[in-house]
């Protein structure tokens, strides 16, 4: 009678594991949700001022900014100005075919602690650094070599780091971009939850525009094997009045 309890409890007992582990693996990775919550929606915006931005991410898995569970390196704003609204549907479709994988990639690692698409930060700016280098393959394979193992002397007194835990592959595609998407001065890239964008000086008050704001995050995937990252976006239009 005992050894059929244990057996009995044995049975119980590993239908139990079988049950819990079947939960967990059919448990898929839940998109995450991100929100720019300043400016409001519908508001408008002024030439040669001071526009603060904030933006809220939550994600089952990775946690909620709100709580400071979120990188906000991790966290991209991308700005870019029109002319007026004929612009606008030409760009949301080319928008919502745009890869952002490179931009993505570099809010995972390191680099938006030094640089800026635009203006100085510790390091040159984006922008700069398109300027002073050829796009070609010889420049790309110089600078990929300098951020793997680092430099000095090239901006001035700035040191540039090391970052061995970065692939050569997955480094050049990171110059290439910045040599090539930093040209348009209708566009810029911002790391984090909160900030402040600079908008355009030198317009008259009686230019009219308008500002699209595209917030973007990726997450982590889930625990589970084979459940890949997803990404979210979400996107705000302001005019100038």
């Amino acid at each position: 009678m005992r050894q059929i309890i244990i057996v009995g409890i044995l049975l119980i007992a590993c239908f139990y594991f079988l049950f819990s582990f079947s939960n967990r693996q059919v448990q898929e990775n839940r998109p995450p949700e991100i929100r720019i919550t300043a400016p409001l929606p519908n508001s408008t915006f002024k030439w040669n001022s001071i526009l603060p931005y904030e933006i809220q991410v939550s994600d089952f898995e990775d946690g909620n900014s709100e709580y400071d569970e979120i990188n906000p390196n991790e966290v991209l704003l991308i700005v870019q100005y029109l002319r007026d609204s004929s612009e606008l549907k030409p760009y949301l479709k080319r928008k919502s075919n745009t890869n952002y994988e490179t931009l993505i990639q570099m809010g995972h690692s390191t680099c938006f602690n030094c640089h800026r698409a635009k203006g100085k930060l510790i390091g040159p700016s984006f922008t700069d650094i398109a300027a002073k280098y050829d796009r070609d393959p010889k420049t790309i394979e110089l600078l990929a070599k300098k951020i793997m193992t680092g430099s000095s002397s090239v901006w001035g007194d700035e040191k540039m780091p090391p970052h061995p835990d970065l692939m050569a592959g997955q480094v050049r595609e990171l110059v290439r971009w910045i040599l090539e998407n930093n040209s348009d001065s209708n566009r810029d890239y911002l790391a984090g939850l909160r900030g402040s964008i600079k908008t355009r000086e030198n317009v008259e008050d009686k230019e009219k525009g308008i500002l699209v704001m595209t917030a973007i995050y990726r997450d982590h995937g889930s625990d589970n094997q084979g459940q890949s990252s997803i990404q979210a976006q979400n996107t705000l239009i302001l005019k100038n009045h």
